[in-house]
């Protein structure tokens, strides 16, 4: 019978040995060295609706939940609604101050009845495929390209495309997360308290016949808005109004009355009393 020599037999245990005590040493290692997770990180990410959208400024939701617990604001999560977030302050122990609710608008009601196109476009079908190639087959360099690329981004099914090729956002299932915010290329998309019923519905940099040889509803950068406007919330900065909001207190019905191109987009009862048929100014609304 073959005998196994001792030096191998000493090898196998010393080997054993080692391993035993690696092993020991290892799992020592890891209850010194382990790190204590606030297991209030876990509960707030249960509470989050888990999209990962990125709308609180984080890359997700354990990121934003890992903040919270570090002390960042609970209220930061636009898409998971007011009773998630009374929840999520809940867990803190603190108390949630509620701002207005928000939705998402489109600055631009240039349809395709009102704004033609220079060129057949033949590409991917979106936005930012359509926009690096040639500037976009739209004929206002800043309008809507009506490829629908925030629809189809959109988590909430809140963007709808209308027969125009115009985005349509229902305020009802937008939770102003800020996705087709981002993902707009031509910066068209913002986000303002549902409250604010009037809007501007362009984003041209050009003025006056560059405007109307291309667009039927088209800032021509009059000033006609901010001269009437009542409140002297308007100012005109790069041939477009800007309007303050607070200082009007969103009551912009006069600019939307006496707006020669009715860029202006009116939302809701004060489509009929201040601005006619909802048919002819509402645009993108």
């Amino acid at each position: 019978m073959f005998a196994v020599p001792s030096m191998i037999l000493w090898a196998i245990a010393s080997m054993t040995v080692l391993g035993v005590l690696f092993g020991v040493g290892l799992v020592l290692a890891a209850r010194a060295f382990r790190v204590q997770e606030d297991p209030r990180i876990d509960a707030v990410l249960e509470a989050l609706p888990g999209l990962n959208c990125g709308s609180c400024g984080y890359a997700g939701c354990r990121s934003y939940a890992e903040a919270v617990v570090e002390g960042e604001k609970v209220s930061l999560c636009t898409a998971a609604g007011p009773d998630v977030t009374r929840m999520v302050a809940e867990l803190m122990g603190v108390e949630v101050v509620e701002g207005a609710r928000l939705r998402a608008v489109v600055h631009c009601s240039g349809g395709t009845s009102q704004c033609g196109q220079r060129f057949e476009y033949v590409g991917e079908h979106d936005c930012r495929a359509a926009h690096i190639t040639a500037g976009g087959p739209k004929a206002c360099a800043y309008g809507c390209l009506g490829l629908g690329t925030c629809a189809i981004v959109c988590p909430f099914g809140a963007i709808a495309m209308s027969e125009e090729g115009l985005p349509v956002i229902d305020p009802e299932k937008c939770t102003a997360c800020g996705i087709c915010v981002r993902v707009c290329p031509r910066d068209l998309i913002s986000l303002l308290p549902v409250d604010w019923k009037i809007y501007l519905g362009c984003s041209t940099g050009d003025r006056g016949k560059l405007v109307k040889d291309i667009c039927s509803v088209g800032c021509i950068a009059c000033g006609l808005c901010a001269k009437k406007d009542p409140h002297q919330a308007i100012v005109m900065e790069d041939n477009l109004p800007v309007l303050d909001y607070e200082k009007a207190e969103g009551d912009f019905a006069t600019a939307a009355e006496v707006c020669p191109m009715n860029c202006f987009v009116v939302e809701g009862e004060l489509v009929a009393a201040s601005v006619g048929a909802p048919g002819e100014t509402q645009g993108s609304a």
